[in-house]
């Protein structure tokens, strides 16, 4: 368990199931279309997560980061639960994780949280562009967001989001101290 076993249960509470939080929270930063959209977002979010424990290059934290997430999908349902205002988690985790992670896996847990963001906020928007079967348009999603996840594709590549949504990104970037990176 790498650098997490060296921290307190709370606190790797708090690392493993921010992925999850920030995406049911982008999520219900712009629910006006009903249903439809939080179950395509849903399994946007289901599906980057375990992409991210596949392939994440980067950094190996990130990568354990995620298959913890997975291994505790029995607690997603408390996590959305307590989902809806993850500001100043994200910023408790940040302050955890610069005084147990190097500096590379502090960047790169952000930029982890800001991808699933902005991936479950892409979501609706790219389900609901072109016509087609929505088993077919989920794939073809999905495949690009392995594809950003694997440096292939830019961010430019499917966003389609909301301006409610670029808001909630824009809060959860200054939460995260996410400029510090750049």
């Amino acid at each position: 368990m790498s650098a997490l076993r060296s921290m307190q249960p709370e606190d790797i509470g708090l690392l493993i199931g921010l992925p999850y939080r920030v995406g049911v929270w982008m999520s219900h930063s712009d629910d006006e279309d009903g249903e439809g959209d939080d179950i395509r977002e849903m399994k946007a979010l289901e599906h980057i997560i375990k992409s991210i424990a596949r392939v994440h290059e980067q950094s190996e934290f990130v990568q354990e980061v995620a298959r913890l997430t997975l291994s505790k999908k029995d607690r997603w349902p408390v996590w959305a639960d307590h989902s809806f205002d993850i500001l100043s988690d994200c910023e408790k985790a940040v302050s955890v994780l610069k005084s147990n992670v190097n500096d590379n896996d502090l960047k790169d847990y952000r930029k982890t949280l800001i991808s699933i963001a902005e991936t479950v906020a892409a979501a609706y928007g790219e389900f609901g562009m072109g016509a087609g079967d929505d088993e077919n348009i989920l794939k073809g999603f999905l495949g690009k967001v392995t594809s950003k996840l694997k440096g292939e594709a830019q961010a430019a590549d499917f966003m389609n989001i909301s301006p409610a949504e670029g808001e909630a990104l824009e809060r959860l970037k200054a939460a995260l101290h996410f400029d510090d990176d750049k």
